[in-house]
């Protein structure tokens, strides 16, 4: 990552809600991310996800009902129930349904392991909420560096391209207030010890 400005690019590992989605670098090029996304955007973008299981679980209900009529009505009413729940969910609460996961993150880029293959010439798409009462950071990311893992998923090393003013600062404030936590958390632990 850039040496620009190092304070910035003050490294935190953190839990945080992220989700991601891997591209090709053809794709990147055909599918450029709006410059300032809104909700109805990024839950179109983020709901692909939801319409592909949607897909499966359908398929699956089709071949239950060759065995079972009664256990395929079952399942297809509480499919629309699941459906019927997720229409009705608003921009504040589709960001609470984000995946948590460890993040390495900073100002300038982020790490976390992915599931599947991914190519150093793939892009990133990551969905972050690093402030609870602000809209999520929806950010398009370069790979930096793919690290194999032993239980077989990937460490990505991923630098933020073209991330906004708007966005970075968030990430900045989050990240400081991150810092101030953990210093203070030290001095507490550092009093307790010498008291």
């Amino acid at each position: 990552m850039s040496s620009q400005n190092n304070r910035s690019f003050f490294r935190i590992d953190v839990m945080l809600p992220c989700s991601y989605h891997i591209i090709s670098e053809e794709e990147s090029i055909e599918s450029p991310l709006p410059i300032s996304p809104d909700a109805t955007y990024i839950e179109k973008y983020f709901m692909q996800d939801l319409q592909g299981l949607d897909e499966q679980i359908a398929e699956i209900i089709e071949q239950i009902n060759q065995k079972s009529n009664l256990l395929a009505k079952a399942l297809t009413a509480m499919n629309s129930k699941i459906n019927f729940v997720l229409q009705t969910i608003d921009q504040k609460q589709l960001t609470r349904t984000i995946p948590h996961r460890m993040v390495n993150i900073s100002a300038g880029g982020l790490a976390f392991k992915v599931e599947g293959p991914v190519s150093e010439t793939d892009k990133v798409d990551v969905l972050i909420q690093p402030l609870p009462e602000e809209p999520p950071v929806l950010a398009r990311c370069n790979i930096v560096k793919v690290i194999p893992e032993s239980d077989g998923t990937f460490t990505v090393a991923l630098e933020y391209q073209g991330l906004n003013e708007d966005d970075r600062r968030k990430l900045v404030y989050f990240i400081q207030t991150k810092e101030i936590e953990a210093a203070n958390q030290q001095r507490g632990t550092a009093k307790t010890k010498n008291a």
